[in-house]
């Protein structure tokens, strides 16, 4: 996955984009048919799994890749699921500030007032300093 060959997952992406995007990942290199056996180490897909999918799925990938008993392509969709399901929280809260965007001006300005104040005092306390 890679910004400059089209094909990174952003936090902004639909659930549809996302599943797409993982469909098209590249597997195990070596694993030319689904009932040839796979090797998880060498799947960009199975490092995924480590990252959003429950650690019993892990294992049974694990497992099942070995021995030919799961596809890519199942595998794929397992993963994808659960990725969405993990960015699920995000995509509410971007659809709940692109909705307000009143309340993200509110909060940029408060943000900026606060930074001007605290940057005031510190370069108060920079020229008492240095004496200028």
């Amino acid at each position: 996955m890679s910004k400059s060959y089209n094909n990174a997952i952003y936090l902004s992406d639909s659930p549809d984009n996302i599943a797409s995007k993982v469909a098209s990942m590249i597997t195990d290199p070596q694993r030319a048919r689904k009932n040839d056996p796979g090797n998880p180490e060498l799947c960009n897909v199975f490092e995924f799994h480590k990252l959003y999918s429950e650690t019993e799925i892990v294992d049974k990938i694990n497992n099942e890749c070995r021995i030919a008993r799961i596809g890519c392509v199942d595998c794929k969709k397992i993963m994808a699921g659960n990725l969405i399901t993990a960015l699920e929280p995000i995509h509410e809260k971007r659809n709940y500030y692109n909705a307000r965007p009143e309340l993200v001006d509110d909060i940029i300005l408060t943000g900026s007032n606060k930074a001007r104040e605290i940057a005031k005092q510190t370069m108060a306390e920079v020229r008492a300093a240095i004496k200028i």
